[in-house]
């Protein structure tokens, strides 16, 4: 017996209905896979509310006594250790599908507006020319320094050095055996060759090379976390697709819901992207989790 489902269609109608609650703008008419890479495009540019190790600069410490800007600093640090929303200090432009954040996608550098005025028509502060600087992953983040927005700051590899020196066990795992990086460039050569969509990969400081720690880009600009967590979660979605056709009645019982009325779906939940069975209400499989065909015969 079979039961009739699209979770293709179940995902691109997810994906438009969380777009619209985010205030993103993506076009219904667009495919599937344009639908998922402009949605996840933003996701990877938003930084999750949770709490993390958060370490300052010594520098950037010491200066805070004096700093102008010492007031939006200290709530933004604040903010961090108590694991609250830092999105809204960033640019306006992070919920443009083609803006492409190049200090995220290549270095997991983030930097915010050191502004607590909101912004009069966005969700976000008032864009200013005082930037703070952060190193952000899973587990951590380091409040780097303060900059003016000016040509070349977003590429300059002083971000890296401050890393290095201060926090090297952050970026340990990313050290290669390389010697130097050929040709070497400027702040400035870098960022124009990020604007022109090329990837540098590593970065030198002092005498360590690193890699960067996301993949890079592509030559539209996509992040290529981006484009490969697109094609996992297409492939995952035929996966079970061609698991249920096969296993149906199987799975159903296993679920313990009758193969007559059992409604399957990929929704998102949470932060999650699962497989539910909504007469029941259970929650089927997570994003790349598979059904167990051991269990079903």
């Amino acid at each position: 017996m079979s039961c009739k489902y699209d979770f293709k269609s179940d995902l691109k109608t997810a994906i438009l209905d969380e777009a619209f609650h985010l205030g993103i703008k993506i076009s219904s008419s667009k495919s599937l896979y344009d639908i998922l890479i402009d949605y996840l495009t933003i996701y990877h540019k938003l930084i999750p509310s949770k709490p993390r190790d958060v370490f300052v600069c010594p520098q950037l410490k010491a200066d805070l006594s004096t700093h102008p800007k010492a007031k939006e600093i200290r709530t933004i640090i604040e903010i961090a250790k108590r694991g609250g929303n830092l999105n809204p200090f960033q640019s306006k432009r992070l919920l443009q599908t083609n803006f492409h954040d190049h200090m995220i996608t290549e270095w997991n550098i983030y930097h915010f507006h050191l502004s607590l005025e909101q912004d009069k028509k966005t969700k976000f502060v008032k864009q200013v020319n005082s930037l703070l600087f952060a190193y952000i992953d899973n587990n951590s983040i380091a409040f780097l320094g303060v900059e003016t927005h000016k040509d070349g700051i977003f590429g300059d590899t002083k971000w890296w050095t401050l890393l290095h020196d201060n926090f090297p066990q952050l970026i340990e795992k990313y050290k290669n055996d390389a010697r130097d990086v050929y040709p070497p460039l400027s702040a400035s050569d870098r960022q124009q060759l990020w604007n022109k969509g090329y990837t540098t990969l590593m970065v030198k400081v002092k005498d360590c090379v690193y890699y960067s720690p996301n993949i890079g880009r592509t030559t539209s600009g996509h992040n290529m976390v981006v484009i490969r967590q697109a094609m996992s979660i297409l492939d995952w979605i035929d996966s079970i697709s061609e698991q249920l056709d096969k296993y149906y009645d199987a799975v159903c019982n296993a679920l313990k819901v009758e193969s007559a009325v059992a409604q399957y779906k990929v929704i998102i939940y949470g932060e999650d992207l699962i497989l539910a069975e909504m007469s029941s209400l259970q929650q089927v499989l997570k994003f790349n989790e598979v059904f167990d065909l051991s269990k079903l015969r």
